[in-house]
């Protein structure tokens, strides 16, 4: 029986997500029953959406970068509790968020 990643990264028990430059590529269905998004609400959309404001979504990056360049042992790896958004319903929730830099030298290049 091949391997097929597709089906491991969709049944996944935790939500993951695949982006470059702050942008969303993929997702699983975790990720979309925690957010209450359908695939074509979040798929090529930036993750700002996902974020009580602009403004938090900037800091978050900011935080990201400065934490990596702090940490060089990280390898590119991150971790940390925010809040965000659900879509539709805008509720606000406690979501611990886990990353990795394909590239830690520029962590927001893909992972």
């Amino acid at each position: 029986m091949a391997l097929d990643y597709r089906t491991a990264f969709e049944l996944a028990p935790i939500g993951l997500v695949l982006s470059s430059q702050r942008l969303i590529k993929d997702c699983n269905r975790q990720l979309l029953a925690m957010f209450g998004a359908t695939r074509e609400q979040l798929v090529g959309c930036s993750f700002a959406v996902l974020y009580p404001s602009s403004e938090e979504f900037e800091r978050t990056g900011a935080r990201i970068v400065a934490s990596l360049d702090r940490n060089i042992a990280a390898r590119g790896r991150y971790a940390d509790e925010r809040v965000m958004r659900r879509i539709g319903s805008g509720e606000l929730f406690w979501c611990h968020v886990a990353g990795r830099a394909l590239d830690p030298a520029d962590p927001h290049a893909e992972g």
